[in-house]
């Protein structure tokens, strides 16, 4: 694993008017752009007729099926809901949302089968063709340390071990939603900072907090320092991501 994350999530509208057209590559097949694409090999031959009477062959250009229908994603070895997400121009969150018992916390499964969420464009969209992205971007995790617990079961997040007095950054912007010595759960001097669109970060066992409860942080800001507070066997960061209150591996992101 990468002790680097990089978190683009981008909700991406498309009039239905405009039509999404793909170029196949050398090596392409039709069951790899439907895995690719989110579809299947009947919805690209019905968008593309030409398909039915002559071979697939590199430098065409496709048509993608029209969104507005339910599609299905066939997990592929290294498949995580973050790259799932980032490749539909969607968001875990709605993942989540449209595979009812879908786990965050676990592996996905090579071969399981997800829905897609179903991608409209809102009344804006529909009215003036046009692409309109916005993404967000988390850069390097909190604290560059070496990484000796990794995200398993009873420890779902990653403990990096560094100086004590260590810098930590938040990882994203957002809102300071706790800044307080925690001793009920054994995590000392804590930091949550909660990035408004479901998810947060939370920074424990810290040295010192440097930032107050409501406080606003953008990405990189020192809201703290690593220590071995609460308990602790050495001095270490907790770092722990989550999304509408389930765990998620830091490190599966990228």
């Amino acid at each position: 694993m990468r002790p680097t994350v990089f978190l683009t999530l981008a909700l991406l509208w498309i009039s239905p008017a405009t039509a999404v057209t793909i170029t196949v590559q050398r090596g392409d097949t039709l069951t790899r752009l439907a895995v690719r694409h989110g579809t299947t090999v009947s919805a690209l031959i019905q968008a593309n007729p030409q398909l039915e009477r002559g071979t697939l062959l590199a430098g065409m250009s496709l048509t993608l099926p029209q969104a507005g229908s339910a599609q299905t994603w066939t997990v592929e070895p290294g498949d995580t809901l973050y790259n799932i997400a980032r490749r539909q121009s969607t968001t875990i969150g709605a993942l989540i949302a449209a595979n009812p018992g879908l786990d965050a916390r676990r592996a996905l499964k090579v071969g399981q089968r997800l829905i897609l969420p179903v991608r409209s464009a809102p009344a804006s969209a529909r009215s003036t063709p046009a692409v309109r992205t916005a993404s967000i971007r988390v850069g390097a995790l909190p604290v560059q340390g070496r990484l000796t617990t990794p995200f398993r079961t009873g420890h779902e997040g990653i403990d990096l071990a560094a100086p004590t007095g260590t810098p930590i950054r938040a990882a994203r912007a957002g809102v300071v939603s706790e800044s307080r010595f925690d001793a009920r759960t054994g995590w000392g001097w804590t930091v949550v900072v909660d990035h408004g669109d479901g998810f947060k970060t939370r920074y424990s066992h810290n040295s010192a907090n440097l930032v107050l409860k409501g406080a606003r942080v953008d990405a990189g800001r020192v809201i703290a320092r690593v220590g071995s507070t609460g308990n602790s066997t050495g001095p270490h960061l907790d770092f722990r991501l989550t999304f509408q209150g389930t765990a998620i591996n830091p490190l599966s992101l990228d």
